[in-house]
């Protein structure tokens, strides 16, 4: 039976989870991850939701790119965005424990579900893996609300052709402050993405585009490379790429 009573400590670190993981779009009562929380703890999914809007209220990059969640939640809220300040992984690891072993669900319901339905392995890899995934899709949520969902080189607008592109590399970030930066990040289409990340792309500090002198000119290239060479990038809405991030992908990452 559904229930009035004060959120647990447990039940905020689930649906700060789901916060995490669920595009904008959907985080409302509708999606299965939130009816299947729901379900678990024995409240309604409008419920689930209207926690997962109060935890988005106290998002500081949300409030960068303008965004606003619902005002009126607990200190709980709030206090889970300090908590994640200082334990980071550990806090998301705990977390996302408790999800799993909160909410049990067929994978065969024919719910579209971007979490409890997923193929993780089993053993010491599968929280490392889960936690991994949740942290890149909260990424690549903000950078698409950032970018309005466009490539930032070609303008494309189509998600499933885009990638959330690491403007400092995951491997070398900071966790805590770093990886799910907006600033440390680039949306671009697949194949822009992977000429960034291995190199063969950058921007300099006004955000204009080289490319490596490692790569061959001809016709093929000259069309998906070079001609944009000397381009400034389709600024984001807010959070323009840091500096600081900028220099090190052309110190370390790319190929000049």
């Amino acid at each position: 039976m559904a229930r009035n009573a004060d959120w647990s400590w447990d039940e905020t670190y689930m649906a700060f989870v789901l916060y995490q993981m669920l595009a904008p779009k959907d985080q409302d009562g509708r999606n299965g991850d939130v009816k299947a929380l729901a379900a678990a703890i024995g409240r309604t999914p409008d419920a689930v939701a209207k926690k997962i809007a109060n935890i988005a209220a106290h998002d500081e990059q949300r409030i960068a790119l303008g965004k606003k969640g619902l005002t009126h939640g607990s200190k709980k809220d709030a206090e889970i965005w300090e908590r994640y300040k200082v334990e980071g992984d550990a806090l998301m690891d705990k977390a996302i424990d408790l999800l799993d072993a909160t909410v049990k669900l067929d994978p065969m319901s024919g719910d579209e579900l971007s979490y409890f339905a997923a193929q993780l392995p089993e053993g010491k890899d599968r929280l490392v893996i889960a936690r991994t995934r949740v942290n890149q899709q909260y990424f690549r949520n903000t950078l698409l609300e950032n970018y309005e969902h466009r490539c930032c080189v070609t303008g494309l607008k189509v998600d499933q052709l885009l990638v959330a592109s690491h403007i400092k590399p995951w491997s070398d970030a900071d966790p805590a402050s770093e990886r799910l930066a907006a600033d440390n990040g680039l949306l671009l289409n697949a194949f822009h993405d992977k000429a960034f990340d291995r190199g063969l792309m950058t921007i300099d500090d006004d955000c204009r585009i080289f490319i490596s002198r490692k790569v061959k000119k001809d016709e093929v290239t000259s069309r998906w490379l070079f001609d944009y060479e000397g381009r400034t990038i389709q600024m984001p809405r807010r959070c323009r790429p840091r500096r600081e991030f900028i220099e090190y992908h052309n110190d370390v990452v790319f190929q000049g």
